[in-house]
């Protein structure tokens, strides 16, 4: 005699491993899954798939947190956020967005404390992430040939400006990558914030680029470029007079 069994429709949930550790608030450990509720507005995910690559994401694990994200009754549509499991303890909750300026600053207060105008530099690229000299001119796409970075910004001390310079770099100069960086400034020693591109090592090139930021700096000119070769050797290259300091024995670039 057979039974005719009621036809049960599977459901597909899509999850992703981020591909670089992430760890479990409540263990530590990295066996983490994210994934999307079925739900899910299909369109978001390639925005959450984005931010996980760029780093910019938090495991949030608190139930009143999770209860508010997960009431998909109450969400508004466009609102909704992955889910994580941790498939070591069974902790699990939702995945929220790490915005990027709290990301830098966080980053920022690391090492700020510590520098000074004798520090060597040190810069994030756009997500955040920790990235060397030789990396930036690597980046640049100019084979042998040296670079200069140039700050947009002057007298920042915190990120509350930074979307403003983020925008001017895009639509007055045409350029998609970006750097932040932290420089000491000798004459006060304050330690001040600034997000920089990369133009050519020249002269001309240099001098120009950075008188172009005066009006967004309320008549501030940028002091100096930092020019650096293939190998991440630095050296300045000030404004009008030309002044250089050089690291690693590095001459002439």
């Amino acid at each position: 005699m057979s039974h005719n069994r009621p036809h049960v429709k599977k459901i597909q949930i899509c999850s992703t491993s981020p591909g670089y550790p992430v760890y479990c608030p409540k263990c530590n450990s990295i066996n983490v899954l994210i994934f999307y509720d079925p739900r899910f507005t299909p369109r978001l995910q390639s925005k959450w798939d984005d931010l996980i690559d760029e780093k910019r994401i938090l495991l949030e694990n608190r139930w009143e947190k999770i209860k508010g994200e997960n009431d998909w009754d109450k969400l508004e549509k466009g609102s909704e956020k992955p889910n994580w499991i941790c498939k070591d303890c069974y902790d699990g909750g939702v995945v929220l967005e790490y915005d990027i300026d709290v990301k830098i600053l966080d980053e920022f207060k690391k090492y700020e404390k510590a520098f000074t105008e004798k520090s060597e530099p040190v810069y994030w690229d756009r997500c955040g992430e920790k990235v060397t000299l030789k990396q930036i001119q690597k980046n640049a796409n100019v084979g042998d040939n040296s670079i200069a970075l140039i700050a947009v910004t002057r007298e920042q001390y915190d990120t509350g400006n930074f979307s403003k310079y983020r925008e001017h770099i895009k639509n007055s100069l045409d350029k998609d990558t970006i750097y932040y960086g932290l420089w000491c400034n000798e004459e006060s020693s304050a330690v001040e914030y600034e997000i920089a591109y990369a133009v050519e090592n020249d002269l001309q090139e240099i001098q120009k680029h950075l008188n172009l930021h005066n009006q967004i700096n309320n008549g501030v000119t940028q002091k100096m470029a930092l020019v650096v070769d293939k190998d991440g050797n630095w050296k300045t290259q000030n404004n009008e007079r030309y002044v250089q300091r050089t690291s690693n024995g590095l001459g002439d670039i």
